[in-house]
């Protein structure tokens, strides 16, 4: 019974690593407006710090007072797939999306942010990727449609080419 249970106990420990590692990647696919994919990339954290990194800092409606975020440009991420495109699906963990139209990245810098505060984002701090827009900068995006479009826990992201 004691070795039933040990490994039991082994096997919640395995289970619990390995989902927390894929938890730490992100996918990155390119398709066509009528869903063709074209390319697919995923990386892992080690390889998402490795680009270029970006630093925002920009009070959140689910933050208190000035952040600081650091990650990737989204502009970045869309031009590894070596085309233009138009707009970005951000999917995460739980299954919720939003559509960033590329104008938003052009005009605002979004980062999707890896750390807040210096710190590697848990999933259950809105990481382990976060989708920030600088509210600090542009007041006007202190709105709704721009909240909507923050997504966390980023699992995907799949960019739609022109």
């Amino acid at each position: 019974m004691t070795f039933i249970i040990r490994l039991a106990c082994l096997f919640a420990i395995v289970f619990a690593w390995t989902a927390n590692a894929s938890s730490q990647e992100i996918t990155l696919e390119w398709a066509t407006a009528d869903g063709q994919l074209l390319q697919s990339e995923t990386l892992d954290m080690a390889a998402f710090e490795a680009l270029p990194q970006t630093t925002v800092q920009t009070e959140t409606p689910w933050t208190s007072g000035v952040q600081t975020f650091t990650g990737v440009l989204l502009s970045a991420l869309a031009e590894r797939g070596g085309r233009p495109v138009r707009e970005a699906r951000l999917v995460a963990l739980n299954d919720y999306s939003a559509t960033v139209p590329a104008a938003d990245w052009k005009a605002y810098g979004i980062v999707i942010a890896s750390r807040h505060n210096g710190a590697l984002m848990r999933i259950r701090d809105k990481g382990p990727f976060w989708a920030i827009y600088p509210i600090h900068d542009f007041s006007k995006l202190d709105q709704q449609i721009y909240h909507a479009r923050m997504v966390w826990q980023i699992k995907s992201i799949l960019f739609i080419v022109e």
